[in-house]
């Protein structure tokens, strides 16, 4: 086998058999049954044709490659190195098709789906796409559906998001680069950009990360991601996926890079901002003073995740005098009659709502939402009854609990996690100034981490030029910049005045 690894590695020979020999002992044939081999005589010369069953359309096969070739009368004046030429140009009639010397290559587009066409005397073979495998139509995006806007999301095939991203930035200086990732099981991924719009710095370096990856097999955007990250232990993603064409495009319009990869239905766009992970789609198709209501609701979900299981502890511990007398009386009678410290109930209340979560989501369909109203409402009531928590913190884990359903980012609430764990500790043990502490550490750490070498928290910190949409969202006609990481010609979106009226144009009825 060894043998016929290095003999794929070189380039096709003019002996059909040769060939064929080589292809099936790298296949595994006869052994692998859904690779077919058909051999068939063109014009009185040997050909034959490699796919795998299932992963193509048999009628076009049918229709533009057999009929057509067997059809066929002896090719006039035709040498044997050129036979393969005239039947691309002359015969066959898919409109997919190229011209490979490589056994790789030839091997590659086979694995891809394609048909791969060989013929006696010929040294290159001819690859058509015919790939007819079924697959999932588009739909609504799962996790980023809006009120308002396009309800298209993407599907696990490549060429199809590819398609649906050019359905939304119509430009010819859109640019797709392909490459494949992997070294045993390759798997094709899609780089877009803008030309000339994204940082052509920014474009080499993702380039540069990708292909060296020395993974054996990358499945999907999640592996990825942890394979071209700045830094791999930080809490917070530095990369911003979306399943919605619409949202990439505007991704790419601000000078960022976009990666697709065959077999995943998201979208992934660097380098990122803290800010990208804060923003939901709603907030474009909507008028700029309800995007800012939402975005400060959403600010404010967040902060109370993060910080209120935390800032309880600390105050019940060290801090009393910060409630007010028939408060402090209420909460000290409800934590006589219970037999657990404030701390350790807060953690066991957390770690419940965490798990009802994570059954929620794993939960098949309607099931999951059921199971997490129902699980809440009896855990938590059965809790109280018991004597094993108060009240009054049972409402602070629940407040807690929305604010986490707040963030808008998946990967980004899994990380406030984390740290609303590191701030209730803080909390139980050092009271306000221990909390006070982990929020210099984490903002520090926010201010040091960078996403493909651009800050996270620019344009804010380093200034940087910015457009009008960071945590407040400012009227369209003020949106004038692109982000601060594309190319510097093109960093300025529109230039003279965005509105009719401003233009004079006062048309309308009268």
């Amino acid at each position: 086998m060894s043998g016929a690894a290095e003999r794929m590695s070189g380039r096709l020979t003019r002996s059909l058999q040769s060939n064929l020999t080589a292809y099936r002992s790298i296949l595994r044939v006869p052994r692998n049954k859904d690779v077919v081999v058909r051999e068939f005589t063109v014009g009185g010369f040997g050909a034959a044709i490699l796919y795998l069953d299932g992963m193509v359309n048999t009628t076009m096969i049918d229709e533009n490659l057999l009929k057509p070739a067997m059809d066929m009368e002896a090719p006039p004046d035709c040498d044997e190195c050129d036979r393969s030429a005239y039947l691309l140009h002359n015969v066959l009639s898919v409109a997919p098709a190229n011209r490979t010397h490589s056994c790789d290559e030839g091997l590659q587009a086979i694995l891809d789906g394609l048909t791969l066409l060989l013929c006696d005397g010929c040294d290159e073979g001819l690859t058509f796409d015919t790939r007819g495998y079924d697959r999932r139509t588009v739909s609504r995006p799962d996790n980023e559906d809006v009120v308002l806007g396009p309800h298209e999301g993407f599907t696990e095939n490549l060429r199809t998001n590819t398609t649906l991203v050019r359905r939304v930035v119509r430009t010819p200086r859109l640019v797709t680069e392909m490459l494949t990732l992997g070294t045993d099981a390759p798997t094709r991924c899609a780089v877009m950009y803008l030309d000339g719009v994204a940082d052509e710095a920014i474009v080499r370096e993702v380039l540069r990360r990708l292909n060296g990856i020395a993974a054996d097999f990358v499945p999907g955007t999640g592996q990825l991601e942890q394979l071209i990250e700045d830094h791999p232990f930080a809490l917070l993603p530095q990369v911003v996926s979306t399943e919605r064409p619409d949202r990439t495009g505007s991704f790419l319009m601000d000078g960022q890079v976009v990666l697709l990869l065959d077999g995943s239905p998201y979208a992934l766009a660097v380098p990122v901002t803290l800010f990208h992970l804060l923003h939901t789609p709603d907030d474009t198709f909507m008028r700029w003073q309800y995007g800012t209501f939402l975005r400060l609701v959403r600010m404010l979900g967040l902060l109370v995740f993060v910080f209120l299981p935390g800032l309880y502890i600390a105050v019940v511990r060290f801090h009393q005098e910060i409630f007010s007398p028939m408060l402090l009386t209420s909460v000290y009678e409800a934590q006589v009659q219970e037999p657990f410290p404030v701390f350790l109930e807060a953690l066991m209340m957390t770690f419940a709502f965490f798990l009802i979560n994570e059954a929620g989501v794993r939960a098949p369909g309607v099931l999951g939402n059921a199971l997490g109203i129902v699980s809440g409402l009896i855990l938590g009531q059965a809790a109280v009854s018991a004597g094993l928590v108060s009240p009054l913190l049972l409402i602070v884990i629940a407040a807690s609990g929305l604010g986490g359903f707040a963030v808008p980012n998946y990967s980004l609430s899994l990380g406030l996690r984390i740290a609303q764990l590191a701030v209730m500790t803080a909390g139980a043990f050092s009271g306000l100034y221990g909390i006070l502490l982990v929020s210099f550490v984490f903002g520090a750490l926010l201010c040091r981490m960078t996403s493909l070498g651009a800050p996270m928290l620019a344009p804010a910190s380093p200034a940087r030029p910015r457009n009008g949409d960071l945590l407040l969202r400012l009227p369209i006609w003020r949106q004038r910049t692109r982000g601060f990481f594309a190319s510097p010609a093109y960093r300025t979106r529109v230039r003279g005045r965005m509105r009719a009226w401003e233009r004079g144009d006062k048309g309308g009825t009268k």
